[in-house]
């Protein structure tokens, strides 16, 4: 889960998105498929909510015009909504705006028209050290040697106290997800969802941004902007 587009920030060496990185599977059907995020699987339901942007990063919905995702992906003109499939299927929308919150990695996207796909819930706290948590994305599924996903992954990990994703520039305000060389995000998450809860019913707690130890561009643990401490930011733009 390493952040790999940017619009202008750090070296591409340190981003998540899809600088350099090419896919080397075309289709893959769902239920097939090696290793994936990096040791996940493919996902088990579909989230209306989940977000892949023309930019190769992902994002979620939060609102029927509104998406959270990541600002050192860079701008996109167009998101896919609610679909397990990279290229296929859900809606498309296009985006007609972006604002991002000072001194953060977090942005808001803004779409043309609503979207009809049911939005996530957002956190009003972080969740603590030991809490399950859940990533969703369409990034590589091996390094150094990627191979990119076009069926949704998921993978199950843990929250970690922030302080472990502190070398990472990780704060209080942001998340930090369990991690190693087998079970990571990776190039192509930036922006992505970390969720808690169970099936059906998630609550955004994080977009993706970076390698929580500063040590490598994936297999690492995560880094994750926190949702909570910018929620009243959020919804001061979105409208609510």
């Amino acid at each position: 889960m390493r952040k790999l587009l940017k619009a202008t920030l750090v070296a591409c060496a340190f981003a998540l998105a899809m600088c350099g990185v090419t896919s080397a599977n075309a289709a893959e059907p769902a239920g097939e498929g090696g290793v994936p995020i990096i040791g996940g699987h493919n996902a088990t339901e579909t989230y209306s909510w989940m977000v892949s942007l023309s930019n190769g990063c992902g994002g979620s919905l939060v609102a029927a015009q509104w998406i959270v995702t990541a600002n050192h992906c860079g701008a996109a003109s167009q998101a896919r909504i609610g679909s397990t499939y990279k290229n296929s299927g859900g809606e498309v929308r296009q985006i007609d705006r972006r604002t991002t919150r000072s001194g953060t990695d977090l942005t808001l996207m803004h779409l043309s028209t609503p979207a009809q796909s049911a939005p996530v819930k957002m956190a009003q706290s972080n969740p603590a050290a030991g809490t399950p948590v859940r990533l969703l994305g369409f990034g590589c599924m091996s390094w150094p040697s990627c191979r990119t996903a076009t069926v949704l992954q998921e993978i199950d990990l843990t929250i970690l106290p922030s302080s472990r994703c502190a070398a990472g520039g990780g704060t209080a305000n942001d998340v930090c997800v369990s991690g190693d060389r087998t079970h990571s995000a990776c190039h192509g998450d930036s922006g992505g969802p970390a969720v808690v809860g169970t099936r059906g019913d998630w609550t955004l707690v994080g977009e993706t941004h970076g390698p929580g130890d500063n040590m490598g561009e994936c297999a690492t643990t995560t880094l994750y902007t926190g949702i909570a401490p910018y929620l009243s930011w959020i919804n001061q733009q979105i409208g609510r």
